[in-house]
């Protein structure tokens, strides 16, 4: 089905008022699991995905181009305390989106937990190029700081802060930087993403989130503004020297 997404006017204000613009979404729904999802279920992710790709269009009004989408049942309990939903940017224009089937009030109380986040988020990649193929950036754990953390705060100012993780303190948001700074640029993007072997969990996410909030406090940029900057920028911006 597809979606004819116009700007739409939203909570969030942006500093300059974009031109308008239109989207086109397509949303493909799949069986995974044993799960399907309802048609009550698909119309309701059709909304969101809506509603993201407007904010999508009013704050980034340069983007264009089709936005396909692959949503997906996962049983992956892991998942529910990150609000149910995850995903991923495949490619420029093409995004996947999966729905825990074992969250609290099931796929539909995933759908409204954690969908918006995550789309606005995984649709901020598709405008800053940060996508499995077709990268624009290099390799290196510092990079995919920066980038997920522009996504983080972006769909944070967007859906309210997320409840997985807790905010770093300053000596431990300061020693993790300086580790990924310091890191060679092959590192394992699974320990230092995801989870890493010494027990810490989503270290450059969460590094991310805190480097983008410094970055933005020190500059006076919005988080629009800054989405315009490169990985080394936003380091400097957020008090760091960037090490070749």
């Amino acid at each position: 089905m597809k979606l004819l997404l116009s700007v739409m006017a939203a909570c969030w204000m942006a500093l300059s008022e974009p031109m308008p613009s239109d989207l086109d979404v397509t949303a493909h729904y799949q069986t995974a699991e044993g799960h399907s999802f309802s048609q009550g279920q698909r119309t309701r992710i059709d909304d969101i995905l809506a509603q993201s790709a407007a904010y999508i269009a009013r704050d980034f009004p340069a983007y264009s181009g089709d936005i396909t989408v692959q949503v997906v049942p996962i049983v992956r309990p892991i998942v529910d305390k990150l609000g149910g939903v995850t995903g991923r940017a495949d490619r420029p224009g093409g995004i996947v989106i999966e729905v825990s089937t074992t969250f609290d009030g099931g796929m539909s109380g995933a759908i409204e937990a954690g969908l918006l986040r995550t789309a606005t988020h995984e649709m901020h990649h598709l405008v800053r190029g940060w996508t499995i193929e077709d990268n624009k950036f290099g390799p290196g754990i510092a990079i995919a700081t920066a980038n997920e953390g522009l996504a983080e705060i972006y769909s944070e100012r967007i859906a309210g802060p997320a409840n997985s993780y807790s905010v770093l303190d300053d000596a431990t948001f300061t020693a993790w930087a300086e580790e990924i700074l310091a890191l060679p640029v092959h590192a394992s993007y699974g320990d230092w993403m995801f989870s890493h072997p010494d027990g810490r969990e989503a270290i450059g996410y969460r590094v991310g989130a805190e480097l983008v909030r410094r970055a933005m406090a020190n500059s006076g940029l919005s988080i629009i503004e800054i989405t315009e900057r490169s990985p080394q920028e936003i380091w400097e911006l957020a008090g760091f020297t960037w090490l070749e």
